[in-house]
């Protein structure tokens, strides 16, 4: 599968638990990466860097926004340091293998950054480059962090891209230019989330659930349309 893989896990999310557990019966090898939590852990200038995200975009990221940065990163400058083009792969505490056997390292291989899942299944690849389900997506239809891989590359690429605080962690399309390092998805997803739980970056009500999800779905419908002419 993987030379090595990462997954973000903190011993408090107990309700998460049993999602680590099935991520090891598929990656046996995953290693647990500590993730930041502003609510926990002391960030130096995290004020700041809230009011510095507001005035870089318009729009104050909130602290557990940070932290999800931070966490990645933390996770990015392990990977920046490898000498090859190895893919890692990079998970989330509610991450859910739906289809481990399609869980190919040399699935990812021609591209710097990789996502086996991305916007719940709503990733919309360019018809032109798909094979086997597998192409370039349209970069404002990725998003989440919850299934990619990537090779040092990416990671020292990101690391740069993100030095500087402004948009979340997964806006992909405000801070990464695919003219600079090459991207890659496969349809439908590998991996998904539990959504077993509530989320631990913003609470949201029912209502503003579905309201999302019917968005999602308008700007999919969208993004196909888009994605056949490419």
């Amino acid at each position: 599968m993987f030379k090595r893989a990462f997954v973000l896990f903190a011993e408090h999310e107990t309700e998460r638990l049993s999602h680590l557990e099935a991520m090891r019966s598929v990656l046996p090898s995953v290693e647990v990466v500590e993730p930041i939590f502003p609510s926990r852990v002391h960030v130096p200038f995290l004020e700041a860097m809230i009011e510095k995200s507001h005035k870089r975009t318009g729009k104050a990221l909130l602290a557990t926004e940070i932290g999800v940065i931070l966490s990645h990163r933390k996770v990015w400058s392990l990977i920046a340091r490898d000498k090859t083009e190895e893919h890692f792969l990079v998970l989330e505490s509610d991450s859910r293998m739906l289809k481990p056997e399609l869980l190919k390292a040399e699935t990812a291989r021609e591209y710097d950054l990789f996502f086996w899942g991305a916007w719940n299944g709503y990733v919309s690849v360019k018809k032109s480059t798909v094979q086997n389900g597998v192409g370039e997506p349209l970069i404002k239809s990725v998003y989440g962090a919850y299934g990619y891989s990537l090779n040092a590359k990416a990671a020292r690429y990101l690391l740069k891209k993100t030095a500087l605080v402004a948009y979340p962690v997964d806006m992909y399309k405000r801070f990464v230019d695919p003219s600079e390092i090459s991207l890659g998805a496969i349809v439908p997803e590998v991996i998904s989330t539990w959504r077993t739980s509530d989320s631990l970056i913003r609470r949201e009500s029912s209502w503003n659930l579905m309201t999302t999800e019917l968005i999602r779905m308008i700007f999919y419908c969208r993004n196909t349309i888009q994605s056949y002419f490419c």
